[in-house]
């Protein structure tokens, strides 16, 4: 992470040594200096690049506050930048208070088909200098096809609709890593406050999150619907949310792995939810859960869909994309927990509760039933009837491809006292929640200006989970833990050998992925042997041979450039004696 920030910092400092302090709406350099002395002028300044078509870079001062009048519409490729010492806070942009006391609910606004966005070190805070949070606050719309966001070090503060919401957009790529989601809660509606969110068929080209944290987040967090070629939540930590963080029950290519979860499911429903047809679990009426998985059946009467449902023939996306024995779904070595204080609430509000309400059961009657509250799942039954079919071969719709498991209950025991004690404002909530009275937020050091740094520290002690990964390191964001963040960067990014023997054949996931256009191939071999190492397109013509030769008994890592192939989808066949395995990976140029 330091090795980073200085990179950005030197690079800043070079690109504004030739650069005037003002600037012109129909600049022609493509760098552009915003000081913190013109921090009011930002929305004037972005939106007055009305005629720019190559990409543009926006240098922002560190330790400034900039004040949004206006929507930034983003009608051409851009990065954003911080300019000053790593150390010292992002350039914060907030709301502007207008003459009228009204205030812009949305920062950016990116408009423009198969522009490329990158936002690094940014600070946005969903919060007025006088200290009033806005209504429906949206921070990136993503309104356009085709369209890449990239996301480093970005803070997301506040927001009480979205923070990236993909909106009639397909084909989005979406690449969201070292980032914080923080505060996302609407004090009248708790499924407001949705860190991402997208439509039903805004069919993504990729979305992969990384190393992020979500801290006191109300409802969705991580989204996946119309059809997804590839689509990881991996090493983040999810602590404190109200409804259930994920809208995946259909993904057709899904990585969800060495998350943590903890309290990230805290309303789990009394009847009128869980038994009613709105709520996620539907049709399971037992319980709601922080994963859900679902696919074409007759669950208790009821007919679901899986990713099939997404058939969108006027976009593109056919039937034949969505062929049950490719479905892919790796859901593995994530940890969750309800802390001891929530669970005694829920039971001692089931041991006292009388009200009742009327509730429509899957047959169609209403009776009255007792406003008991079901506390949330790792996963409900309905999720654990789809993969018993999904992952049997004798099924119709096996899939070799499907993976869950080592998912386990475990108290990460996190050290700051701070964040262990706001369970007691989640537990306000949820308590308001059922009784109907849903009032005020429950946030966690909102400020104006906000702290810097930010004042929750995720950090854990539990040291089973400091090396639960499937790769070696903790479960959850990374950046909580800085020497295994340095070591997990340093262990993508070298090839060095192995020196122990390995006892059984593997060949790992390549990385990183998506990639462009390198990426790296690991595989393990437990004797000498002949290896066949081939990469196929998706209709199974071979692309390239990476290897066909004798290798030693080690691990070995082969690189695959492929700067003379298009974007698109590709597997990797390794062959080894009677050792066979295929796995999938995305080139996105």
């Amino acid at each position: 992470m330091r090795k980073l920030y200085a990179f950005i910092v030197v690079l800043g400092i070079a690109l504004l040594t030739a650069m005037p302090n003002k600037i012109s709406a129909q600049s022609t350099t493509d760098t552009v200096y915003i000081p913190g002395s013109q921090s009011l002028q930002i929305s004037n300044i972005i939106n007055a690049d009305t005629s720019v078509t190559a990409k543009r870079v926006y240098v922002l001062d560190r330790g400034a506050i900039y004040y949004i009048e206006k929507a930034f519409e983003i009608t051409h490729s851009a990065t954003f930048i911080a300019k000053g010492v790593a150390s010292k806070r992002p350039p914060v942009l907030a709301p502007a208070i207008r003459a009228d006391n009204s205030s812009e609910e949305w920062f950016f606004k990116f408009i423009k088909p198969g522009i490329k966005i990158e936002l690094n070190d940014l600070y946005l805070l969903s919060m007025r200098s006088d200290g009033k949070t806005l209504g429906w606050s949206r921070a990136l719309h993503i309104g356009s096809n085709n369209i890449s966001v990239k996301l480093r070090r970005v803070v997301f503060d506040a927001f009480t609709e979205a923070g990236i919401r993909v909106d009639g957009a397909k084909f989005v790529k979406l690449d969201v890593q070292d980032s914080h989601f923080r505060n996302f809660i609407h004090s009248t509606s708790y499924f407001g406050g949705q860190p991402f969110l997208t439509g039903g068929l805004d069919h993504p080209d990729s979305t992969v999150f990384i190393n992020n944290t979500f801290f006191a987040c109300n409802s969705y967090l991580f989204s996946v619907r119309g059809y997804d070629p590839y689509s990881v939540f991996e090493h983040n930590t999810v602590i404190y949310g109200a409804v259930n963080p994920f809208l995946i029950r259909q993904a057709s290519n899904l990585y969800l792995k060495n998350n943590l979860f903890y309290a990230s499911h805290a309303w789990g429903g009394d009847p009128e939810q869980v038994i009613g047809g709105w709520f996620f679990n539907y049709p399971d009426t037992a319980s709601s859960s922080i994963y859900m998985i679902r696919k074409k059946m007759t669950y208790k009467g009821i007919s679901t869909t899986g990713p099939e449902a997404f058939v969108d023939a006027a976009n593109g996306i056919t039937s034949a994309m969505f062929d049950p024995s490719k479905r892919l779904n790796i859901t593995v070595n994530n940890a969750y927990h309800f802390p001891e204080k929530l669970v005694k609430y829920y039971n001692d509000w089931n041991d006292t509760v009388t009200v009742a309400d009327s509730v429509e059961l899957l047959s169609g009657k209403k009776v009255s039933l007792t406003r008991k509250l079901n506390l949330a799942r790792w996963i409900y039954d309905l999720g654990i009837e789809v993969l018993d079919s999904l992952t049997n071969p004798n099924s119709w719709d096996y899939s070799p491809l499907i993976s869950v498991a080592n998912n386990i209950d475990a108290n990460p025991g996190f050290t700051d006292a701070g964040v262990v004690g706001h369970v007691d404002e989640l537990i306000g909530y949820v308590n308001r929640i059922a009784s109907r009275k849903l009032d005020n937020p429950w946030h966690y050091q909102l400020n104006f200006p906000p702290k810097w740094p930010i004042p929750e520290n995720l950090a854990y002690s539990n040291t089973t989970l400091q090396s639960a990964g499937d790769d070696g390191f903790a479960v959850g964001d990374l950046n909580w833990f800085p020497a295994q963040k340095a070591q997990w960067i340093t262990d993508v990014e070298e090839t060095e050998q192995v020196s122990a023997v390995p006892t059984e054949y593997t060949l790992s996931q390549n990385y990183p992925n998506p990639f462009n256009p390198s990426t790296k191939i690991t595989f393990s071999l437990p004797q000498r042997q002949n290896v066949s190492l081939k990469v196929y397109n998706v209709i199974g013509q071979l692309v390239a041979t990476l290897a066909s030769k004798e290798f030693e008994a080690g691990t070995h890592v082969v690189n695959f450039n492929a700067s003379n192939l298009s974007s698109g989808i590709y597997f990797y066949t390794m062959n080894a004696g009677d050792y066979t395995v295929t796995k999938k990976m995305m080139l996105v140029k």
